[in-house]
């Protein structure tokens, strides 16, 4: 009996190490580029906990646990070597959870326990129905540790939103400090429980059962208060993303009015141009007249040459589409990328120019920054933009030559920003995101091998 007591006491740790093993990575899964690595760290975890479990040699829980954590995010950063400092977070988010996870079930264990043993002494049970009670309860703590776990996990992963956004080494400090509080406060009742042993030759809870409820209380209050740090953490988060984004899109409008003013100069140029043509007829037929041919041709090729400088090389069926598409593929042709473009202003619809070219600014230019990467010998970097109409959806498709692949977040669908990465590309993106649901539509964006494609699609309410 003695022995089946025992196996059972192992086996429900085994069980309690499998649950925080399957709840650890489905929690960190979001946080991964590489997705493959949850499978191995999984099984490592539980197969690191379960030795330190079994292992002869008594080792203290908090070491346990600490060594168990650190081997979890040692084998992720193998795996996946993004964003160290969010890593170090989670490591002792990871931590706290567990042990606030242990401080909360103690309360449930212990009434259980009691009741079994009050209704046991009252019934008179034998010792095949104590064991009995036993195995129901060590099942029941089971199921109470897995959803107490799966809480606790779910509410962090629903308030931690940007999780591929990389974390500074001041925003780590930061979100340090509540954990780090935390062990802290644990070394102090694990200090005062053995002090108080030492004395009495009794342990604490034994002799204060309120002490259970102390702990509990304790963990409650440093969860709650790391959710609120994540939290304002996030909302921080956002507003810098928001900053950032108004300050591309202030870019981009300011880009946009250098176009439009473009735009008014040329036609300015056209109208000057009307107003002299009368002049310019009047020289031509004197010239001819006087059969001085030679200088008529000179007169007429100068003329050629104004025209020519009036005009953009791209016509796209609206001025400032015209200026703004020549000139990202002369600065494509510049840096040594093909630039082909097949687009068409959507007239007589109800798509406003200024969100066109809102949309073409950013996606040319991280078209031709992706391009720009791709430049080696051997490999002619391109760029390609597109359009059609099919009834009343209109599509834009700009295309870029890809060196490897980009990280787009899961939350979005967007790219996600790296170190040394100022995160314009996904801004920029997110703009146009912006600009297509206003006209009822959204982007979608392909990863072939070497090539990386946007559509944009809008609902233009035309005819």
């Amino acid at each position: 009996m003695e022995i089946l007591w025992a196996l059972v006491s192992r086996l429900y740790g085994i069980v309690t190490i499998i649950i925080y093993g399957l709840l650890y990575g489905r929690f960190i899964t979001p946080f991964l580029h590489n997705k493959k690595a949850v499978r191995p760290v999984k099984i490592i975890y539980i197969c690191t906990m379960s030795v330190l479990y079994l292992f002869p040699y008594t080792m203290h829980g908090f070491l346990a646990y600490a060594l168990g954590a650190l081997v979890f995010f040692v084998v992720i950063y193998l795996y996946d070597r993004r964003n160290l400092e969010q890593k170090i977070f989670l490591f002792f988010f990871l931590y706290l959870v567990e042990w606030t996870c242990h401080g909360v079930l103690v309360i449930p264990r212990q009434l259980l326990f009691q009741g079994s043993l009050i209704l046991g002494s009252a019934l008179e049970w034998g010792e095949w129905n104590y064991f009995g009670a036993f195995l129901l309860t060590e099942f029941c703590l089971a199921l109470c540790q897995y959803f107490v776990m799966r809480m606790l996990l779910n509410i962090m992963e629903r308030i931690y939103i940007y999780k591929s956004e990389n974390m500074s080494g001041k925003e780590l400090g930061l979100m340090l400090a509540i954990p780090i509080s935390v062990i802290i406060g644990y070394f102090a009742f694990v200090f005062f429980s053995d002090i108080y042993l030492e004395d009495t030759k009794w342990y604490i809870q034994d002799t204060h059962a309120s002490f259970y409820w102390v702990v509990a209380l304790y963990q409650s209050i440093s969860y709650a208060a790391l959710v609120a740090v994540v939290t304002f953490y996030q909302d921080m988060k956002k507003n810098y993303r928001k900053e950032k984004e108004n300050a591309v899109l202030a870019g981009q409008v300011k880009s946009l009015q250098k176009h439009i003013g473009e735009v008014e100069a040329l036609y300015q140029d056209i109208r000057g141009m009307r107003h002299d043509m009368g002049n310019h007829i009047m020289i031509l037929e004197n010239l001819c007249q006087k059969e001085r041919q030679a200088e008529a041709i000179d007169y007429l090729e100068k003329l050629k040459g104004q025209f020519h400088e009036a005009e953009t090389e791209i016509k796209s069926g609206n001025p400032v589409t015209d200026i703004l598409l020549t000139e990202s593929k002369k600065e494509a042709e510049q840096r040594g990328i093909s630039f082909a473009c097949g687009f068409h202003y959507p007239e007589g619809t109800s798509v406003n120019a200024f969100d066109v070219s809102i949309i073409l600014n950013n996606a040319l230019n991280n078209a031709i920054e992706g391009a720009v990467a791709c430049i080696m010998p051997g490999i002619e970097p391109f760029v390609r933009v597109s359009s059609y109409r099919e009834k009343n959806v209109y599509m834009i498709e700009v295309a870029n030559s890809l060196k490897g692949q980009v990280f787009l977040e899961e939350e979005s669908g967007l790219p996600g920003t790296t170190k040394g990465d100022n995160g314009e590309h996904g801004y920029g993106l997110n703009n146009i995101r912006q600009v297509a649901r206003k006209y009822f539509g959204d982007i979608a964006i392909e990863q072939t091998e070497g090539v990386f494609l946007l559509h944009v699609m809008l609902l233009t309410g035309g005819v």
